[in-house]
């Protein structure tokens, strides 16, 4: 009986053993498989948030390997299971393994910087304050001779351009310049410009929609006139800022578009200030190049608001498009950790300068 009972027990343990390691190797095999999954088509970035570049487009349900964390866990680094693609993700959009926790991770701020055409690196040696070129000079002497006035600009533009936020608050008095005091003269020769609303300005605005008849307002507009025209006829203005950002189609439409517009104004001879934008929504850059390309083979003024936004915590963005928001107090440094004045800021500086320029003032 002894040796019997003996024998079971040897038997029972053999078993045991045999489930032990079965499982062992099941939690081994399904730990060596991906960390992570993605149910939707999602984009891989550069770095920890929406405003770094776009490294990769991921297909649904896509494997990944998770390397490390940024500090709060938001973003994660890591790379395809095949270790074709490398990169950050957001950790809100995936769906995890069992047992997975990226407490555990180790925290990094690597950044992976896509190759830059050299469009871009020109770009970012270029300086944030527009500045008047020989061809604004004789753009601004023809509109003074066609009788445009010279103590007005207009806008063109979409949310980011409503002078509720945009330049209004230099005729509210709703600024403090600090050290830009030299500023307040350009504030006083363009008075009224400010807060005026333009007919080339909606919040809903692409570069094509001041283009385009319908989007003209009925109130002010003649059956048939664009949105652009409008704006000229009624003001006519000396200078025109164009900021557009929000583009959803082929970057070689926005730039059809966009030479479109500078076409029409140019023909008004009304100096055009053409921006570049903070954000990088298309991922790789593509609408501010064809802004400074085009800027740069029409020899206007450009006005490089991307290398204000740069340096700013976040590139002075709160969900990879909006600009960050402060008042206009340019002696606060507290202040100029945001967006929105420095796009004032350095709006008014570099229509001071274009002005000044073409002027001789």
């Amino acid at each position: 009986m002894k040796e019997r009972g003996y024998g079971m027990y040897r038997r029972w343990s053999f078993l045991l053993i045999v489930v032990f390691l079965a499982a062992s190797t099941f939690t081994a095999r399904a730990q060596s498989g991906p960390d992570a999954r993605n149910p939707y088509k999602m984009n891989m970035r550069g770095g920890p948030g929406v405003g770094f570049a776009i490294v990769a487009v991921l297909e649904p349900n896509t494997g990944l390997v998770i390397e490390a964390r940024n500090a709060d866990s938001s973003w994660l680094l890591g790379h395809t299971e095949d270790g074709s693609v490398r990169g950050w993700v957001a950790s809100l959009y995936l769906n995890f393994r069992d047992g997975f926790s990226s407490v555990s991770l180790p925290v990094t701020e690597e950044l992976l910087l896509a190759p830059e055409s050299d469009m871009m690196a020109r770009l970012r040696a270029t300086p944030v304050v527009a500045a008047a070129t020989p061809r604004a000079r004789e753009i601004f002497q023809r509109g003074l001779a066609r009788g445009n006035h010279p103590d007005r600009f207009s806008k063109v533009g979409d949310c980011q351009s409503v002078p509720s936020v945009f330049l209004g608050p230099f005729d509210r008095g709703e600024y403090m310049l600090g050290e830009y005091a030299y500023l307040q003269g350009t504030i006083d020769h363009f008075a009224g410009s400010f807060s005026r609303e333009s007919m080339s300005v909606w919040s809903g605005f692409t570069i094509y929609s001041v283009l385009d008849p319908t989007w003209a307002n009925p109130a002010y507009c003649a059956a048939g006139e664009t949105p652009q025209a409008c704006e000229y006829r009624i003001y006519q203005p000396s200078f025109v800022i164009i900021s557009m950002e929000v583009w959803h189609g082929p970057v070689e439409l926005y730039e059809e578009n966009l030479r479109m517009v500078l076409d029409f104004w140019i023909s008004k001879d009304v100096v055009p200030i053409l921006a570049t934008k903070a954000d990088n929504k298309e991922g790789d850059w593509s609408i501010n190049e064809a802004i400074a390309r085009v800027a740069w083979e029409y020899d206007i003024p450009l006005w490089n608001f991307l290398m204000a936004a740069q340096p700013l915590p976040n590139f002075g963005l709160t969900d990879g498009f909006h600009l960050t928001f402060a008042q206009n107090h340019f002696d606060n440094p507290r202040t100029m950790q945001n967006a929105w004045p420095w796009r004032n800021l350095t709006a008014l500086q570099s229509l001071d300068a274009v002005w000044r320029g073409v002027s001789g003032g």
